[in-house]
């Protein structure tokens, strides 16, 4: 409701008048100071919430006498506070409890015969506006309370879903619409049973706002109907449209700013982690050299950076380290749609001691694809149907082309191609040969002293 404070409630609280007012659900109690400064020294606020996120005491002593705050659900506490000019309902989003808050509000106003209290409702629209939600399911009475679960919401979708759907923690309704179900529904049951005439008026943006005014007070307060008929109209229709990109643009900086700090801390993680492995893969296989390792991490990130399509090949893998830091690269950086092919005919280290060194480091799993054998055969048919990068440690010149000419046909555009040992001048002469083959005529960059980096076309 806090964002709607200055261009409807507070001018509502205004043109009403209000002296009693009652605030059900403050959260962290960011409108106490707005809805006092609005209605006067003279007014009486109620604060009514079981589990505020501040500190009523606080409050109470620099509000004094003014402000009375109620540690407990609303439908225990307005049947004892007399007649109000003014609710701000944005507590239980659930139809029993609006329902019967609306219910104590007009019994209390009867009661005193005092006229209906302006009544404004937040969380009228979706998702909450023909859902229920329970903060605690058992503060509701079975007979009214909707089958729930722990799962999210998505607009337009009846049922809860399992995933990427709103509010996944809470304990929402299993469906949407019907009886007795939601916050809009509560206002409407009440609206409908009620025997004088109210005037009802949704603003759909925010998640939705609902104002509830008796035919009554608008007629002894003229003003007040003057000011939601200005809200139905051209000109409050505008505001409220530059109000909602108001919330849209501060929602996503919001946003951004947590995407962004979630990102640098991603990043700064993934760093120490990568590093860590790679001293640990050394350390560990005696083969790799720390340049390799950190010449086959540099080309992983600039297929990351650069968001290349496709997976990572690693062929001539000795003890296993390139596949373990390629592996160990997807989960550091999350990209869950990449996997691993390791090929090698697993001759100067044995394939199962391959597997071992894989699940010693935990990075042995279904994405890690272990390709066994002669080059000539594993890879008539590739395996792999997308290539981001490719790159090739130690084997013969003779597999090196092989591997080459066979992956050619499922390279990315632009992918990463790296190749150790291209000073053996075998090596080099079938990297010549292949770069000649495909006119491949951009730049090489000698990497970790020996071996070489450039990108297909």
């Amino acid at each position: 409701m806090f964002p709607f404070w200055e261009k409807v409630v507070a001018p509502i609280l205004e043109l009403a008048e209000v002296k009693r007012l009652v605030e059900i659900g403050a959260l962290r109690g960011e409108n106490t100071r707005q809805i006092l400064d609005t209605v006067g020294p003279e007014a009486e606020l109620h604060v009514i919430d079981p589990v505020p996120d501040f500190d009523p005491e606080e409050h109470a002593t620099e509000f004094g006498g003014q402000y009375i705050f109620h540690r407990d659900l609303s439908v225990n506490v307005l049947g004892g506070l007399g007649a109000m000019d003014a609710a701000l309902v944005d507590g239980d989003h659930n139809w029993y409890t609006v329902y019967n808050e609306c219910r104590l509000l007009a019994e209390a106003a009867r009661g005193d015969g005092a006229p209906l209290p302006v009544m404004i409702f937040h969380d009228v629209a979706w998702p909450y506006g023909r859902r229920d939600l329970y903060y605690n399911p058992d503060d509701v009475p079975e007979t009214y309370r909707q089958p729930w679960a722990h799962r999210g919401m998505l607009p337009g979708v009846s049922e809860l879903v399992h995933e990427h759907g709103l509010n996944p923690t809470m304990a929402n309704a299993l469906t949407e619409g019907g009886p007795r179900n939601g916050v809009m529904t509560g206002v409407d049951d009440f609206v409908a049973e009620h025997p004088e005439p109210l005037r009802v008026l949704v603003l759909p943006i925010y998640f939705g706002l609902a104002i509830v005014v008796a035919e009554e007070r608008l007629a002894r307060q003229p003003e007040l109907a003057k000011f939601l008929d200005w809200l139905e109209g051209a000109e409050g229709r505008a505001m409220l449209l530059e109000l909602a990109e108001t919330m849209r643009i501060q929602a996503m900086l919001f946003q951004h700013r947590i995407y962004f700090q979630n990102e640098a801390e991603l990043e700064h993680v993934a760093r120490r982690y990568m590093d860590s492995l790679k001293r640990e893969l050394v350390a560990e296989l005696s083969s790799p050299r720390r340049a390799d390792l950190n010449a086959l991490h540099d080309g992983l990130e600039i297929m990351r950076a650069e968001h290349l399509r496709g997976h990572v090949v690693t062929a001539g893998v000795g003890p296993g380290a390139s596949p373990a830091l390629v592996r160990a690269h997807l989960d550091a950086y999350k990209q869950h749609g990449r996997l691993v092919y390791a090929i090698d005919r697993f001759t100067d280290t044995p394939l199962e001691q391959v597997r071992k060194n894989l699940q010693h480091c935990g990075l042995l799993d279904a994405r890690v694809h272990l390709v066994e054998g002669d080059p000539n055969l594993t890879l008539a048919d590739p395996p792999v149907d997308r290539v981001a990068m490719l790159s090739v440690g130690a084997m013969p010149a003779a597999d090196v082309r092989t591997v080459l000419d066979r992956l050619a046909p499922r390279l990315a555009p632009q992918a990463v191609i790296q190749v150790e040992r291209a000073a053996d001048p075998a090596v080099r002469a079938v990297l010549d040969e292949f770069r000649q083959a495909h006119g491949l005529t951009g730049p090489e960059t000698v990497i970790a002293d020996t071996s070489v980096r450039w990108r297909w076309k």
